[in-house]
């Protein structure tokens, strides 16, 4: 990993003017995993001398161990590193929950990984002159920050996304629904009225999908969200008590395959649909 400065759950490295280093010395060649670590198992056909692929999967998400120290352009005379700021770094670094991480490199600027960190303090003639950290991701590979889609949906009328993921299969986006209609006639209608008549039932497909989302008693001015990642949905309308029914539960994904990375999306309705998500990488640090 060429860098000195990493970011993680929106904090520097640099901020506690430490930096990334080897203590060890290293060689100019290394290789290093990058996303793409699969296990295939295969087995011989017959009397063939050709073997068939069973099954491939990742055995473990993505883990990497690099070393930090003190900065010392910030620190001429001393290179150990009081207890007391240890302390804080390891709080920033050692929780048990994933936050982004990020390295201070251009050509990695838009990409991260989900992870967690142990720690191990280096030590010398009894003073602490760095840490060796593990960090662990939540996948094998990594994630380019999210790209955001916004489109105003006409009853059948297409609209597409490519998948940008390098992994074939699919990712559950986090959508954003606004359900529009046209108010001119409603003037002399009361709330209740209104309410009770622009019921719509809300349908979304994919070209490369074989199951249709749909979402029945959606209101004009309703905002629908559906987080994919997590399989939640809400509402924004609270007198919309029915929509744990109303739901087919059918998340709608983003697909991708090595021959086509093309998702031709349609509704039934006059909507605006906002996706966000982030693309799968396989590259490694």
């Amino acid at each position: 990993m060429y860098c000195t400065d990493f970011e993680y759950d929106g904090k520097r490295l640099s901020e506690y003017g430490m930096m990334i280093c080897s203590f060890n010395g290293s060689e100019d060649l290394e290789t290093v995993s990058s996303g793409a670590d699969i296990s295939f198992q295969q087995l011989r056909s017959g009397t063939s001398d050709n073997f068939n692929l069973y099954s491939s999967v990742y055995e473990s998400p993505y883990t990497i161990t690099f070393q930090i120290c003190r900065n010392p352009c910030l620190s001429n005379e001393h290179m150990d590193i009081h207890p007391e700021e240890i302390s804080a770094i390891q709080k920033w670094l050692c929780r048990k929950k994933y936050h982004k991480f990020k390295i201070d490199q251009d050509a990695y600027r838009n990409y991260y990984w989900n992870s967690v960190f142990s720690s191990k303090q280096i030590m010398q003639n009894g003073k602490i002159v760095g840490l060796e950290l593990d960090m662990y991701a939540d996948s094998p590979y990594a994630y380019f920050e999210d790209i955001v889609l916004e489109f105003e949906c006409e009853p059948d009328i297409a609209f597409t996304i490519f998948s940008e993921s390098d992994e074939e299969g699919w990712i559950y986006p986090y959508i954003e629904i606004i359900c529009l209609g046209n108010d001119e006639n409603n003037e002399n209608l009361h709330n209740d009225q209104i309410y009770s008549m622009q019921t719509h039932s809300l349908e979304i497909s994919n070209s490369m999908d074989h199951k249709i989302t749909r979402i029945d008693n959606c209101r004009e001015n309703e905002t629908i969200i559906i987080d994919g990642k997590n399989l939640i949905i809400s509402s924004s309308d609270s007198a919309h008590t029915s929509l744990a029914n109303d739901f087919n539960y059918y998340f709608p994904r983003i697909f991708n395959t090595f021959e086509n990375n093309k998702n031709i999306f349609k509704t039934n309705m006059h909507c605006i649909l906002k996706f966000r998500y982030s693309p799968i990488k396989k590259i490694g640090l």
